[in-house]
């Protein structure tokens, strides 16, 4: 189930037409080429042609805002946020809104919900009629849900096994405790044992003197009752 959300999260990576009031041909052109190796699927060539305009063109946001999308094809995440974030500079970039989508799209890839939410919000700000980052939005407020539901199933099951642990902790010790009750009685048992024994040995080394001493003393008189 959450593959198929995955799936149909819109990436809305258009490009932003590039014609102002004095039109540049070297800009034009590498635009171009920049926007046919994408449509071949060759994003590395195209990110390298959208990279040398916007690197000689700093100040166009149309510029970074393209480079920013074949950077995403390219997985470059970090470096597609930074290039959106610089044409999001401009407040009369007229894509604003694909902008904050697709910065929206940056953050969901790399399962940062919460602030894919935000991005997508302030898209449908810009634009309320950008029915696709609404659509994003209600997909992500579900990834979200479900992500912080199973972060509260995780941080549950770790309380309920720190709970287990402390309780196998503590029958531990217990049968430490029994243990040595139970070594300290048989070796008390076990001292009672010898000196009992010590003192019948005692007793019977003291009869059998007697017992000599009774015989020298009837030698001695030659009475023997």
């Amino acid at each position: 189930m959450k593959a198929k959300l995955l799936i149909l999260l819109i990436l809305m990576l258009s490009f932003s037409t590039l014609f102002s009031d004095v039109v540049n041909y070297d800009k034009v052109i590498r635009n171009l080429k920049g926007v046919k190796s994408y449509e071949k699927e060759d994003f590395e060539n195209s990110e390298r042609n959208f990279k040398r305009n916007a690197i000689k063109y700093p100040k166009d946001s149309r510029l970074h805002f393209n480079q920013a999308n074949a950077q995403v094809k390219n997985g470059l995440l970090e470096e597609a946020e930074q290039n959106y974030k610089l044409a999001l500079n401009n407040e009369k970039f007229k894509d604003r809104s694909k902008a904050l989508q697709n910065l929206g799209n940056v953050k969901f890839l790399q399962k940062d919900y919460k602030n894919a939410i935000k991005n997508y919000r302030d898209a449908l700000v810009e634009n309320p009629q950008n029915l696709d980052a609404r659509y994003n939005y209600e997909l992500t407020a579900r990834m979200l849900q479900r992500q912080q539901e199973q972060k509260q199933q995780q941080e549950q099951n770790k309380e309920d096994n720190d709970d287990k642990d402390e309780e196998k902790d503590e029958q531990k010790q217990d049968e430490k405790q029994k243990s040595q009750e139970q070594k300290l009685k048989e070796q008390k048992k076990e001292d009672a044992e010898k000196m009992l024994k010590a003192l019948l040995q005692k007793e019977k080394e003291e009869m059998k003197k007697e017992k000599e001493k009774m015989n020298v003393d009837r030698t001695k008189t030659g009475k023997y009752w």
